[in-house]
């Protein structure tokens, strides 16, 4: 397989995958207004609880991962430029995230644009 069908491939399933696996183990940890009162969610170890995290912040891990590799290898920007696009587009998927479950905690993945921003970084230097 060549350079770009490998990165392509880490960059859809290997990096949201053990991003959102971070992120959902940390949140099960935090109190969040999500959950927390609500006796129906109480699972021993709070499995039902990381997977609820896990699928509401694997779909935006998914999405800045593409729109990550699609311009850092289509845009004919300087770094800068691609950069500053990556990560406005990002802030406003997470305010659309926002919008949609009314959750603070999803500001979280600010964090994330900074990890794709840094692992551009690196791809553009290779």
């Amino acid at each position: 397989m060549n350079k770009l069908k490998k990165e392509l491939i880490l960059n859809l399933c290997v990096v949201p995958l053990i991003m959102s696996l971070l992120y959902s183990f940390l949140l099960v940890n935090v109190n969040n207004s999500l959950v927390s009162g609500d006796t129906s969610y109480s699972d021993p170890g709070d499995a039902v609880v990381f997977v609820l995290f896990f699928l509401i912040l694997y779909i935006p891990h998914l999405v800045f991962s593409l729109i990550s590799y699609t311009i850092m290898k289509n845009v004919r920007w300087t770094l800068t430029k691609k950069l500053f696009t990556q990560n406005v587009i990002g802030l406003v998927m997470i305010a659309i995230v926002y919008f949609l479950i009314n959750e603070p905690i999803v500001f979280f993945l600010v964090f994330s644009l900074i990890v794709y921003s840094l692992g551009s970084i690196n791809n553009m230097r290779k």
